[in-house]
């Protein structure tokens, strides 16, 4: 929720202070009002939430932050189009604020309108250059749309604002990858690693780089490395795996076979997860176990 609910609880606080010179009683109505949505969102109680913020809205329908809040409400659900219509509201009344272009740009993305989301995103990053995550989210946008070149280039600035971010790397390695620009794609995670070590899935996209590049033993390293980190990464377990396999498939060293054995095993053995996505992987490590299976 950031900053922008505690914000509301701040001018709850001092609502003495604000007399009819400052706030019209509407507003001081609708500040109340809007502070107990946000106890009720803190409670997860998002049914009320909702329910208090529109009535702050029905209050004051110039306070934004109501909508705004209420757009929160609605992302936290993941009901985007009820997002959208609440942080467009916010936006309306204050067309200069960076985070409501942000959220509504995110909002905009999350339900596949992706003009809308490369204008509010931008418009975001017109208000405030230093917000990276804004810079990472057009970055995606451009991916969607498959424009590399300027995906490129927002996510290196989300990258160069905040380095510390896992995110851009992530998605720029990726395009790399989509794109058979293999090398690039290796030097860009390297930089995600030596970044962000204590991310799992930068680990797993370096190993995935460096298996491209046939550097088999660089590439298993990487992966033990994100399983280090978060050993229910099941796509670590399975490309650890089949990198062995491939491996082996090169070297024919009973090294080699029996690790791939192993991780395979363990992947099969997970089911590929709790929610079953990962069905057609688990086919995939299976075939390869019978084709392991032999002398």
């Amino acid at each position: 929720m950031g900053r922008y609910l505690k914000a509301i609880l701040t001018l709850g606080l001092i609502l003495p202070a604000c007399d009819a010179f400052v706030c019209s009683q509407e507003r001081i109505k609708a500040i109340e009002i809007a502070n107990r949505g946000v106890e009720a969102f803190k409670n997860n109680l998002y049914d009320s939430a909702e329910r208090e913020l529109r009535l702050s809205i029905q209050t004051d329908p110039t306070y934004e932050m109501a909508y705004y809040n209420l757009g929160k409400v609605y992302q936290k659900q993941r009901k985007w189009e009820k997002a959208i219509e609440a942080f467009e509201g916010a936006s309306r009344r204050n067309p200069s604020n960076a985070n409501f272009q942000y959220d509504l740009g995110e909002a905009y993305l999350e339900a596949k309108r992706l003009d809308n989301a490369e204008q509010a995103l931008k418009k975001a990053t017109e208000l405030d250059p230093k917000l990276f995550k804004a810079q990472w989210r057009l970055g995606l946008v451009y991916v969607f749309e498959e424009r590399p070149k300027e995906a490129d280039l927002a996510l290196r600035n989300a990258i160069e604002l905040n380095p510390r971010m896992d995110k851009p790397f992530i998605a720029l390695g990726r395009l790399y990858l989509d794109y058979d620009a293999d090398k690039e794609a290796e030097q860009v995670l390297a930089e995600c690693v030596r970044a962000n070590d204590g991310s799992a899935e930068c680990y797993n996209l370096h190993g995935v780089a460096l298996k491209s590049l046939k550097r088999y033993e660089q590439a298993v390293s990487e992966f033990k490395k994100a399983l280090d980190v978060d050993n229910g990464l099941f796509d670590a377990l399975y490309n650890c795996g089949m990198t062995y396999a491939e491996w082996y498939e090169e070297s024919h060293a009973n090294e080699q076979k029996q690790q791939a054995r192993d991780y395979l095993q363990k992947f099969v053995g997970t089911g590929g997860g709790k929610d079953g996505s990962a069905f057609g992987f688990v086919r995939a490590a299976s075939d390869k176990l019978y084709a392991l299976s032999g002398p």
